[in-house]
């Protein structure tokens, strides 16, 4: 009889120990990049770059353009109310490049433990293969949802500061949840890319090529509405896209409704859809409005697609190995 558990007892002994070696790699990977103050700058350094471009220089045009759109009848609506537009607009592009360069600057600990060749030493150990890789993703993600959640709470701040506050708390519980899945997606898709690079040199140029582009992709300088058809589908079949759009929608249609409502139909509903329009609420794919329903499930294939692909790659790899 005691025979028969030994099996059983094995099983749940391998299980606990594979569960505190991804537990211990996991934070040991967090706190490796946390500790680097210089990795943690630069996640944040996109989202600097979107402030002080909002602030200096693309906010006053906004306010301009808005009060222009509403002509005669900007005297029906509050300076408060145009202000939380913008402001709303600003915090959903910060948002959004935040969840993609934060996941992709925490995964530089993986690149750099193949290039000290701290890879090799896991692979001597006992540790299995599928629990290293699945500690980085998961100690990218909660680097990518520690600093995206500071620069959330942080625009809260600044929307109630500057007094264009409109949110609720189910809007705030909303914003959380799409920032967390917004980090699990981006960490997962620059995974599968990362998992080829074993040089920082290598890693760093990647980065820097997308920290460049992605605040053009989502529209945090400028509104995808701006660009031409085309671009405007390539750009918003990049999963980082929906999960911006998904933020927007939370962020900025509380504010376009506020404006509507105190214009109290004088204009036949055409500001909110105008507003909609230019500020991206609603994205365009070939030509067709998609709304938050596809957004959302568009990201979440998006996860199991890659996900899939990291399974591939990583089998394949230790294959390659073997």
């Amino acid at each position: 009889m005691c025979s028969s558990l030994l099996p059983e007892r094995s099983l749940v002994t391998d299980m606990t120990r594979a569960f505190n070696s991804y537990k211990g790699i996991t934070l040991r990977n967090s706190k490796v990049f946390l500790k680097d103050k210089m990795a943690v700058f630069l996640s944040l350094l996109t989202q600097i770059i979107v402030l002080g471009l909002f602030l200096l220089f693309i906010k006053n045009s906004y306010v301009d353009s808005i009060n222009q759109t509403l002509g005669e009848l900007k005297s029906m609506v509050e300076k408060a109310d145009i202000e939380a537009l913008v402001n709303s607009w600003m915090v959903a592009g910060v948002i959004g490049t935040a969840v993609i360069t934060a996941s992709l600057n925490a995964l530089s600990v993986m690149v750099s433990d193949k290039q000290e060749k701290i890879d090799f030493d896991y692979n001597a150990s006992s540790v299995k293969g599928s629990v290293i890789v699945l500690s980085y993703f998961s100690g990218a993600v909660l680097c990518s949802l520690i600093t995206s959640f500071v620069l959330l709470t942080a625009g809260f701040v600044f929307l109630a500061l500057t007094g264009t506050f409109v949110l609720t708390a189910t809007d705030i519980i909303m914003l959380y949840g799409l920032v967390a899945l917004g980090s699990i997606s981006a960490t997962i898709i620059l995974m599968t890319a990362i998992s080829f690079f074993k040089k920082s040199s290598t890693f760093s140029a990647f980065s820097v090529m997308i920290s460049a582009g992605i605040g053009f992709v989502v529209g945090a300088y400028i509104p995808v509405s701006q660009f031409g058809d085309t671009t405007q589908t390539i750009v918003n079949l990049v999963p980082g896209s929906q999960i911006t759009g998904l933020i927007r929608n939370i962020l900025v249609s509380p504010a376009i409704d506020n404006i509507d409502k105190a214009l109290k139909g004088m204009d036949n509903g055409q500001f909110a859809k105008i507003a909609s329009d230019v500020f991206a609420v609603r994205l365009n794919i070939f030509g067709s409005e998609i709304d938050t329903g596809f957004m959302l499930m568009y990201s979440l294939i998006a996860v199991a697609v890659f996900l899939i692909l990291n399974i591939i790659l990583f089998r394949f790899s230790t294959r390659r190995k073997a």
